[in-house]
């Protein structure tokens, strides 16, 4: 009935949609306007320290980002920080219809869809990811940006243009280093001619700051960025990071790990002090951190055994498989994941629900999947059930294992495609 009643008013459903979305772009359209809610002001501050001349950390300002993050938000130093914030709010809606035309480019012949299933498929996908979605447009869509630019460097590398695929890729690697994961796995899949100029982008990308800076200012900024990033990476306790205690909002793999680990001690900001907080297990951060460094290795480690194959044929649905488990991978590995950062499961949930949606194959694990991630993620958030009960369950990183979730299902259409391929082989070697 349900069905039928979405067929017969499917245009007045598509209206009602739209207008949903319009409002909401309005209502974070407003809170910007009237405040700064996000992180731009410490981006945008970056980029007057280097219109300006001034040094790019001082009093470790924004520390984490590299010196051409700073570089590329100088234009913006013309305008007030508010106007500027303004003016880069419609990057988001750029970078999300880039992001969903490059999917569909590489996926239509795999899953065709007609038009109105292509309308449904994409609100279903924004849906799921809705919760981050919308906190990156408080951000002006940077994270997603990171994203967009990540698969467009794949799908020109797939249509065989590598030098125009390096350059987004290399410019996303020279903003955060987190998308290098994809120049890793070009380099896995011994696509070396895409490596190599990927890599030299990137390299163009990240010494271009010293146009501005100059040599000797562009070394000092770049070693005080390196020395702060090496800082955090060889801390030993798995619930520090480079800026002191890992708060509780960060959604990676290293402390939502640790938190099954050890004991975090009564004073660090992860910790809540409620009866709803659980202790598991208790042992010492240098034990618990070569546990994770293990199982951090060995799953990447699987990952990479899985993608070890090289295919002749660019238009190989494993690979829109694998590059959705990379942007996942991505969150995972990352030193630092904040929610507007978990945009990087956009493309994955596109790609599951097309699938299904073309080969009318919801199967039933998939559908307790979705669910699962709708309650789990989209319910019990801190809209619905209030901040205090938000951060409880922040405290289990209920996300952060909802997104390995999200692997699995991945992985298990990628076996599928495998195993396809495979039988395809045989019975063209039996044959006559």
């Amino acid at each position: 009935m349900l069905k039928s009643l979405f067929a017969d008013k499917n245009r007045f459903w598509q209206s009602v949609v739209i207008t949903l979305g319009v409002v909401i772009a309005i209502i974070q359209f407003v809170k910007i306007a009237k405040k700064n809610p996000g992180d731009f002001y410490l981006h945008w501050r970056s980029g007057e320290l280097i219109a300006t001349g001034e040094f790019l950390y001082v009093n470790n300002h924004n520390y984490p980002y590299p010196p051409f993050w700073g570089f590329v938000h100088a234009p913006l130093a013309s305008f007030s920080m508010q106007t500027a914030y303004l003016l880069i709010y419609p990057l988001f809606f750029i970078c999300l219809f880039l992001l969903i035309w490059v999917l569909n480019r590489m996926s239509e012949a795999h899953f065709p869809l007609l038009r109105n299933q292509l309308f449904w498929v994409v609100t279903a996908a924004i849906f799921l990811a809705s919760r981050y979605l919308i906190r990156d447009m408080l951000e002006c869509g940077v994270n997603l940006a990171l994203v967009a630019l990540s698969w467009l460097g794949v799908y020109l590398w797939s249509r065989k243009k590598e030098l125009w695929g390096s350059i987004p890729l290399g410019f996303a690697m020279a903003l955060k280093c987190t998308p290098s994961l994809f120049w890793i796995y070009f380099i896995l899949k011994r696509e070396w001619k895409m490596a190599i100029y990927t890599f030299l982008a990137a390299a163009f990308f990240t010494l271009s700051p010293m146009f501005k800076l100059g040599f000797t200012e562009y070394r000092r900024t770049f070693e005080h960025w390196g020395t702060i990033v090496a800082r955090g990476m060889l801390e030993p306790n798995p619930i520090h990071w480079m800026g002191g205690e890992i708060p509780l909002a960060n959604m990676s793999f290293k402390p939502s790990l640790a938190r099954y680990l050890m004991h975090f001690p009564k004073e660090h900001e992860a910790r809540l002090d409620t009866p709803l907080y659980i202790d598991f297990l208790d042992l010492s951060p240098q034990t618990s951190l070569w546990i994770i460094k293990a199982v951090m290795l060995c799953f990447l480690v699987f990952i990479g055994w899985k993608f070890r194959r090289h295919y002749e044929d660019r238009n190989d649905e494993r690979i829109l498989w694998e590059c959705a488990i990379i942007s996942i991978m991505i969150l995972l590995y990352s030193p630092v994941t904040w929610g507007q950062h978990c945009v990087g499961i956009f493309p994955g949930m596109y790609l599951l629900v097309r699938c299904a949606t073309s080969r009318q194959n919801f199967t039933r694990p998939l559908k307790i999947g979705i669910g699962l991630f709708v309650f789990l993620i989209l319910i019990l958030n801190r809209t619905f059930i209030g901040k205090f009960y938000s951060e409880v369950m922040s405290t289990y990183h209920v996300a952060t294992f909802a997104f390995i979730g999200i692997i699995f299902f991945l992985l298990k259409r990628h076996e599928n495609v495998t195993r396809e391929q495979s039988q395809k082989s045989e019975s063209a070697t039996v044959a006559p």
